[in-house]
C-alpha cells in the first residue's frame, strides 16, 4: 500500500512528488468555507477541514462526538442542514471543505478509519450530547452516507459516534510513531486508536442514549447467508475480499465485498456499483476456461458479497519475481528455460483478453496482479470490478506503470496494457514508460540484449502500446537530448547531476529545500530530514567535493531551529541534520540540536531512528568538536546496544541495516576506531552474528539452502538491498573485517558481493536501489572491471530522465524525480563518486 500513499502526492504539472495547493481558496471548495462566519466565531482552515468554534467556547480534552456522514451529491445539502442547526446552538464542528477531499477519503484506497466522516460535531457534555444526536438525526434522517466503520451508528441515518480526542494530542509510541491520543483516568496519555472498528476505551462507559444503537449493533448480523468467510485476503475503502467456504457443500469460495457509497473511483462511482458490474461481466463470460466461476450474490446487513469460485494459484507478479533470471546474459541456459515459460504464459494471457472481447468485455486493469497462473500453468483472470461492457469505455483505474494514455477506449486498454505486460515478464519496470517513449525503446533495447526472444518480439511490444504516449512525464524530457552527456557516470555528468541538485532547490519554501521523496510530507522532519530532506542532500554534495551554498545551509539551520517536539533519529530526526550542520562547519547550532536529543528516549535501537544512529551522531559530533557530553553519550549508547544484544533475539522483522542490529553494529565499530578497546569488538561482532541469523543465512546444509552455507530461497539477506536486505549488513561486514579477520561472516560478506554483481535494481535510490548496489560493490569488489562498470551504467541510464537541461533520477516506483538521499539523484551522486574511486561512507559513520 506505499504505491498508493506516495500516489496521492503526485500532482499534475510537476514531476516531483508534492503536496496538493489545498491551503487556498480550490474550485470545489463548499461554500461554506468562503461564507461570512458567525459573529464572534472563530474560523480555522486547512488542507482538509474547516472549523468553526462560538465565541468564548474551550472544547473539553476529549469525549463523545458526532460524525455525519455524506455522498459527494448530497453533501452540501448536509452541510447546509447542520450549520442551520449548530451555529444557533453554539456547538462547534468542523467539515471537510472540498468535494475533492472528501472523495479522496471516500476513495477505493483511502483510510477506512476516516471514511465518511464529512462532519464532526463536538458537544461539550453528555447531555448535549444526546440532545444533537437526537434533534440532528431527526432533521437528517434517510439521507445516505458511507458507513463509518471506526463508529456506532445512529438509528438508521448519517450519524455515528465514537469517544475520543476533541483536542489534537499526540504522543510518542514504544516504535517512535507520532499518534493521537487521550487521557486515561490516571492521568496517562493513551493512543487514540481510530481502527476501522468500534471499541471505545474499555474505562468509558457509553452514555444511556446509545443503549438502543448498541443494541441495533450487536443484532446486525448476517442472516440467510450461507457462506463463512475464514481468511481476510485484501481489505480497501470499497470493501474486503475473502477466502471462505460454502457452509451447506464445504465448497471452497472467493467473496468479494462491497460497501455503499464508499470506495469511490475516479468516475464517482461506489463499490458496489463496481461490483455489479464486475457480476454482469462474469455472466457474460461464463464458460470461458480463463475466468473464475460466477456462484452467487447477496445482501448481507448493509453490505454486497460477490461469491465465485476459489481458483488455486499464485499471482503472476510473485511467479515473475519467483522465477526472474538474477543474470540472463550469463545464464544463457537459464534465460530460455524462462523466455520460454514466459512467452507461453504471454500467448495464454492473449487468448483469453481476446475471447474476454470477442464477448464484448473489456478488462480495464490488466497487470501481473489480476492475473493467477494456476498450478498447471493455465491463467486465470481476477478481479473485475473496474472491468465493462461499453467499448467507449474510459479506464477507471489502473495499476502503476499498467495505465493506458488519455485517449484509449474499451479493447484499446487492455492491448496497450498487454503490451506493458510483455515487457513486465522480462523487465519489472514499466513504470518508466510514463516517461516518454524514449524510456519504451530503452527497455526494449535492455531485454532483447539479455533473454533469447524472437525477432519480431519488440515490433509486438510497440503494437500493443500504440499509439502510445508521445508526451513524457510531468514537466520533464524522457531521454537525453542532442549534445547531452551519454552516462552520468563520467565527471561532467557528475558536476551536471550535482549542479541539477542545486538548481531545484526551493529556498522560499518552508516546508522543504529539495524535492525528494514523498515521505517529505508523512513526518514533521521530512523536508530538513537526512532521508528524505534538505540535510541528505547537503551532505551528499560535501562528501563529493561539490561547494555548499550558505543560503542552502542557512535553510537547513532555520528549519532545524523550527521543529516541535522533533524525533531524535539519525535518518528522520534531529540526529542526522544536527551531524550534517556540524559537517558544514555550524558546531554551534548542530550542539544545541544534540543536547536536545540527549534529552529524549530513542524509541528503538536502529541506526535509523533509534539508539545507534543517535550514538553515532554525538559520537561523530565528538570527534569533530572534542565535546565530552556528546561522547559519554555514545559510550553509554554503545553499551546498550551491547547489553540488550546480549539479553535476547531482536525484535521480529527488524533486520539489515536501518532496522536490524547490523546497523547498530556500526556504533561500536566507530568506538573501537576510537578507543582502541578491543571489547567494541566483540560487541559488533555479536550484533552481527545474530543480524545475519535474522536475514536469514545458514551455516549447515539443509533442505532451504543451495549448498553447506548460504541464504535461505526468498530471504532477506538474498536481496542485496542496502537498506533491509544482505547489502547494508555486507558493508558493516566489511567494516568489522577490516580489522578482525574471520571466515564465517567473510562467506556471508562475498555472498551478498556475487548476489551485488547480478542485482537489477528497480529503483535509482540508494535505500533500495541501483545506489546501494553501486556502492556495495565498490566496496565489497574493489575496483569494478570495465564490463560491469558498463553493465551498471547501462542499468543506471534506465532510471535517468533529462530534466531542465540536466540528468535527473527517478524516485520511489519510479513515480516522480526525487533528489534526496534515500531514493533519489544525491543518493546516485555519492554511488558514483564511489566508482571513481573515492572514498565514500555512510553519513556520520
Amino acid at each position: 500500500m506505499d504505491i498508493l500513499r506516495h500516489l496521492m502526492y503526485c500532482p499534475p504539472g510537476t514531476p516531483y512528488f508534492d503536496r496538493d495547493d489545498a491551503d487556498s481558496a480550490a474550485p470545489d471548495d463548499f461554500p461554506a468555507v468562503a461564507a461570512p462566519g458567525p459573529e464572534g466565531w472563530t474560523r480555522g482552515t486547512g488542507p482538509d477541514w474547516a472549523m468553526l468554534t462560538p465565541p468564548g467556547h474551550r472544547l473539553p480534552a476529549q469525549g463523545w462526538k458526532i460524525h455525519v456522514s455524506a455522498t459527494p451529491g448530497n453533501a452540501e445539502d448536509v452541510l447546509r442542514r447542520c450549520w442551520d442547526y449548530l451555529v444557533p446552538r453554539g456547538v462547534a464542528f468542523k467539515f471537510i471543505r472540498s468535494r475533492k477531499v472528501l472523495l479522496r477519503r471516500n476513495g477505493k484506497y483511502g483510510d477506512r478509519s476516516a471514511s465518511g466522516k464529512f462532519v464532526t460535531i463536538y458537544p461539550e457534555d453528555e447531555e448535549r450530547f444526546a440532545l444533537v444526536l437526537a434533534e440532528l438525526g431527526e432533521l437528517l434522517d434517510g439521507e445516505p452516507g458511507p458507513y463509518i466503520l471506526s463508529d456506532l451508528r445512529w438509528r438508521s441515518g448519517p450519524l455515528y459516534v465514537r469517544y475520543g480526542g476533541f483536542v489534537a494530542r499526540t504522543m510518542k509510541t514504544p516504535t517512535g510513531e507520532s499518534v493521537h491520543c487521550i487521557e486515561d483516568p490516571e492521568g496517562r496519555l493513551v493512543p487514540d486508536r481510530r481502527g476501522p472498528s468500534f471499541r471505545p476505551p474499555e474505562w468509558v462507559t457509553p452514555p444511556a442514549c446509545l443503549d438502543e444503537a448498541l443494541r441495533a449493533r450487536e443484532a446486525g448480523t448476517l442472516e440467510d447467508f450461507p457462506y463463512r468467510a475464514e481468511k481476510a485476503l485484501h481489505f480497501s475503502n470499497g470493501g474486503g475480499v475473502y477466502r471462505g467456504s460454502d457452509l451447506r457443500t464445504g465448497e471452497p469460495v472467493l467473496l468479494r465485498e462491497a460497501r455503499p457509497y464508499a470506495g469511490l473511483d475516479t468516475q464517482g462511482e461506489d463499490a458496489v456499483a463496481r461490483l455489479r458490474r464486475e457480476h454482469d461481466c462474469l455472466r457474460r463470460l461464463d464458460g470461458l476456461p480463463w475466468f473464475p466461476r460466477l456462484l452467487d450474490a447477496r445482501v448481507g446487513h448493509e453490505h454486497h458479497f460477490l461469491v465465485r469460485e476459489f481458483v488455486e494459484g499464485e499471482t503472476l507478479a510473485t511467479a515473475i519475481t519467483r522465477r526472474l533470471p538474477k543474470a540472463p546474459e550469463t545464464d544463457p541456459q537459464g534465460a530460455r528455460a524462462y523466455t520460454d515459460w514466459a512467452l507461453g504464459v504471454l500467448d495464454e494471457v492473449a487468448r483469453g483478453v481476446a475471447a474476454m472481447h470477442e464477448r464484448g468485455v473489456c478488462f480495464g486493469d490488466l497487470h501481473p496482479g489480476n492475473v493467477l497462473v494456476r498450478p498447471d500453468g493455465t491463467v486465470v483472470f481476477i478481479d473485475l470490478e473496474t472491468a465493462s461492457t461499453d467499448p467507449d469505455a474510459t479506464q477507471i483505474h489502473a495499476a502503476p506503470g499498467f495505465a493506458a494514455p488519455a485517449g484509449h477506449r474499451g479493447p484499446d486498454i487492455d492491448r496497450y496494457a498487454l503490451g506493458c505486460l510483455r515487457l513486465a515478464l522480462f523487465a519489472p519496470l514499466t513504470t518508466l514508460m510514463g516517461w516518454g517513449p524514449g524510456k519504451v525503446d530503452q527497455l526494449i533495447d535492455y531485454v532483447v540484449s539479455r533473454y533469447p526472444l524472437p525477432g519480431d518480439w519488440g515490433d509486438r511490444v510497440r503494437a500493443d502500446l500504440a499509439p502510445a504516449a508521445s508526451a513524457a512525464g510531468p514537466g520533464t524530457a524522457g531521454g537525453p537530448p542532442a549534445g547531452a552527456p551519454a552516462r552520468a557516470g563520467d565527471g561532467d555528468g557528475r558536476c551536471a547531476l550535482a549542479a541539477g541538485l542545486v538548481a531545484a532547490a526551493t529556498p522560499h519554501r518552508a516546508d522543504r529545500l529539495f524535492p525528494g521523496d514523498a515521505a517529505q510530507f508523512f513526518v514533521p522532519e521530512g523536508g530538513a530530514c537526512l532521508a528524505y530532506g534538505a540535510a541528505g542532500v547537503l551532505w551528499a554534495l560535501a562528501e563529493t567535493g561539490q561547494e555548499v551554498s550558505e543560503e542552502h545551509t542557512d535553510w537547513l539551520e532555520r528549519a532545524a531551529g523550527a521543529l516541535t517536539d522533533p524525533a531524535p533519529g539519525l535518518w528522520t530526526g534531529l540526529s542526522g541534520i544536527a551531524g550534517v550542520l556540524a559537517r558544514l562547519g555550524r558546531t554551534g547550532t548542530a550542539g544545541e540540536l544534540l543536547a536536545r536529543v540527549r534529552e529524549s528516549d530513542a524509541p528503538d535501537d536502529s541506526l535509523f531512528d533509534g539508539l545507534a544512529g543517535t550514538g553515532l551522531a554525538q559520537l561523530y559530533f565528538a570527534r569533530t568538536t572534542g565535546d565530552d557530553d556528546a561522547l559519554k553519550y555514545a559510550l553509554a549508547a554503545g553499551e546498550q546496544l551491547a547489553a540488550r544484544a546480549a539479553a535476547g533475539p531482536p525484535r521480529r522483522g527488524h533486520v539489515g541495516l536501518l532496522r536490524g542490529r547490523s546497523g547498530g553494529a556500526l556504533l561500536p565499530l566507530a568506538l573501537y576506531r576510537h578507543t582502541g578497546d578491543t571489547a567494541w569488538l566483540d560487541a559488533a561482532r555479536a550484533l552481527l552474528d545474530s543480524d545475519v541469523r535474522a536475514l536469514g543465512w545458514r551455516e549447515e546444509p539443509g533442505q532451504d539452502t543451495a549448498g553447506p552455507a548460504g541464504w535461505a530461497p526468498g530471504s532477506p539477506g538474498s536481496r542485496p538491498q542496502l537498506a533491509a536486505g544482505g547489502a547494508g549488513t555486507a558493508l558493516v561486514l566489511a567494516d568489522y573485517l577490516d580489522h578482525r579477520p574471520d571466515p564465517d561472516l567473510a562467506r556471508v560478506r562475498d555472498s551478498v558481493l556475487d548476489a551485488a554483481r547480478d542485482a537489477m535494481p528497480r529503483t535509482a535510490g540508494l535505500f533500495h536501489g541501483w545506489a546501494g548496489v553501486a556502492l556495495t560493490l565498490r566496496r565489497l569488489g574493489g575496483e569494478p572491471t570495465a564490463r560491469q562498470r558498463e553493465r551498471l551504467l547501462d542499468v543506471l541510464g534506465l532510471f535517468r530522465v533529462e530534466h531542465e537541461g540536466r540528468p535527473a533520477f527517478l524516485g520511489h516506483e519510479n513515480l516522480r524525480l526525487s533528489t534526496d538521499l534515500a531514493t533519489g539523484g544525491a543518493g546516485v551522486l555519492l554511488a558514483l563518486h564511489a566508482l571513481d574511486g573515492r572514498p565514500v561512507a555512510l553519513p556520520l559513520c
